[in-house]
């Protein structure tokens, strides 16, 4: 999938443009932000709460040589990746941030919010199904001014603003 998204990228980037391209995953594409960033033309990744892998709460759904080839990109290129989760997350834990933190080092911005952010009233699949704070700028977004959740998004866009279109 990532492959695909990468060509995309690749092919936005061309048509329209710019510095760069920006890359958001969330839940279970939530990785995929940082796997496109093999891409040249992805300048941007954000990484909201990846669940992948289910089975491993410290995995990073990526193997050993992409793993590598992003951490040297990072490195290389000077880029950031910017990731948000909430604190008590069973799918997003605290191990799969220090992991990130582990491979990536200072380039990733780790971001954690707590539970108590989270908007009580999700829709209901998230309310029965995922059962814990998780979706911080969608199903969890409390959108009030100043609420933390609206903080993290305002975030996520300055990042992107700050990278796609730089002053």
């Amino acid at each position: 999938m990532t492959v695909w998204l990468r060509g995309l990228a690749r092919q936005a980037h061309a048509a329209c443009g710019g510095p760069g391209v920006g890359a958001i995953g969330l839940c279970f594409t939530g990785n995929f932000a940082l796997t496109m960033a093999l891409e040249p033309a992805v300048i941007a990744p954000v990484v909201n709460h990846p669940s992948l892998p289910l089975d491993d709460p410290g995995g990073l759904e990526l193997d050993a040589a992409d793993a590598r080839a992003v951490r040297d990109r990072l490195d290389r290129d000077g880029l950031t990746v910017l990731a948000y989760r909430f604190e008590g997350d069973r799918w997003c834990t605290g191990r799969r941030f220090a992991a990130y933190r582990a491979l990536l080092g200072d380039a990733f911005d780790g971001r954690v919010l707590p539970d108590s952010a989270a908007n009580p009233a999700p829709p209901p699949f998230f309310a029965d199904l995922v059962g814990t704070a998780h979706s911080v700028v969608t199903a969890h977004l409390v959108d009030e001014a100043g609420h933390p959740t609206v903080r993290a998004r305002d975030e996520i866009l300055a990042f992107l603003t700050g990278r796609l279109h730089p002053r």
